[in-house]
């Protein structure tokens, strides 16, 4: 296996810093070839400098990458009149795209969820046929820690994902937030396979996903190396255990759960009784929008269960974590009997003080 890496003379310390991206550039393969000899006075830096600075113990950096290459240089500056200092990252391409993925899978699942549930963010006074929903920058940086402006380079990959995704007819930067415009009898979720014109090899594709799963694992730690490792390359938790990217103490502390759910395949009514599951735990299904959380099940009565044996009975087969809250992810039972339970918690909920606490 080859790899690029740096070494350091009698190093004593590998210290890591908090990083922000706050602008891409590309270089072609001689600049970068450059940057790799020497940063200090480079004025391919020099015209960036305004973007680098340390604030609050995190590094504002600039990233660069080269033209028609995988790889990055990740530049730091402590202000002007300061030293560039820099970091060399084998696959950063392939890294990045995956996290701007994610967070395009957001936004479409925003948008998707949100014209269902008749959201502010949808406006469908758009032409016939076409709905349309944002979502503001600064979702974007508190979920996926992205800095999202015009002009910054991550704007330009983030609006092309968007516009490769079957369904999506546009999408732009508004004052602040994303615009996108979707097909209203498109079927969009996230992780949906984009239409492309080009096939890579399965030696190719392998030998791209060992490389990008590789540099995540020196860039990422704990939930956010989850999210990448789940999130963005589409690896089950099973995955995840089985070639050990992460230990059975990490992913318990990540998806807070017990040691027993992460063995799979148990079922939500012995899920129900575990101790240690926090009070934000849901259940979800791969193809139902909907999030049932699992307190709510503690409502049902003896008939409530026997009507929804079927769910009681489902697996869990994967979790999904989403703003520290872990969603289990069910096998074995229909999506629409999750929806039939969420539906009619809801209608309880409206109800309860006529109904009682007990449900039926």
């Amino acid at each position: 296996m080859k790899i690029k890496t740096n070494f350091s003379y009698a190093l004593n310390y590998f210290g890591e810093a908090d990083c922000r991206i706050e602008r891409l550039i590309e270089a072609s393969p001689e600049d970068f070839k450059e940057l790799q000899i020497s940063l200090q006075d480079n004025p391919l830096l020099l015209k960036h400098k305004d973007c680098m600075y340390e604030q609050d113990g995190v590094c504002h950096c600039l990233l660069v990458l080269e033209q028609e290459g995988y790889d990055g240089i990740l530049v730091e500056s402590k202000g002007p009149g300061y030293p560039f200092y820099g970091a060399y990252i084998t696959g950063m391409r392939d890294v990045l795209n995956g996290e701007l993925s994610r967070a395009a899978d957001f936004i479409v699942r925003q948008c998707m969820e949100n014209s269902q549930e008749g959201s502010w963010q949808i406006q469908f006074n758009d032409p016939p046929g076409r709905a349309h929903g944002y979502v503001p920058f600064n979702e974007l940086s508190e979920r996926f820690g992205l800095t999202i402006r015009p002009g910054n380079g991550l704007d330009a990959m983030l609006l092309n994902i968007l516009r490769r995704r079957p369904g999506i007819t546009d999408a732009e930067l508004g004052d602040g937030i994303v615009e996108t415009t979707i097909a209203a009898d498109s079927h969009i979720y996230p992780n949906t396979q984009r239409n492309t014109s080009v096939e890579f090899s399965l030696d190719r594709v392998t030998a791209l996903f060992k490389n990008a799963v590789s540099s995540a694992l020196g860039l990422y730690r704990g939930e956010d190396l989850y999210a990448m490792l789940h999130g963005s390359f589409g690896l089950t938790l099973q995955e995840i255990r089985d070639h050990r990217y992460l230990s059975d103490l990490e992913l318990e502390n990540t998806c807070q759960v017990p040691r027993q759910v992460l063995e799979g395949a148990m079922p939500v009514r012995d899920v129900l009784a575990l101790d240690g599951l926090p009070e934000v735990a849901s259940l979800a299904h791969k193809n139902s929008v909907f999030l049932v959380p699992l307190e709510d099940l503690k409502l049902l009565t003896d008939a409530g269960k026997e009507d929804f044996a079927a769910l009681l009975d489902a697996r869990v087969a994967d979790i999904r974590v989403d703003e520290e809250t872990p969603e289990l992810l069910l096998e074995g039972v229909e999506a629409a009997e999750l929806d039939r339970l969420h539906d009619k918690l809801e209608a309880h909920k409206q109800a309860e003080q006529a109904m009682g606490p007990a449900m039926g």
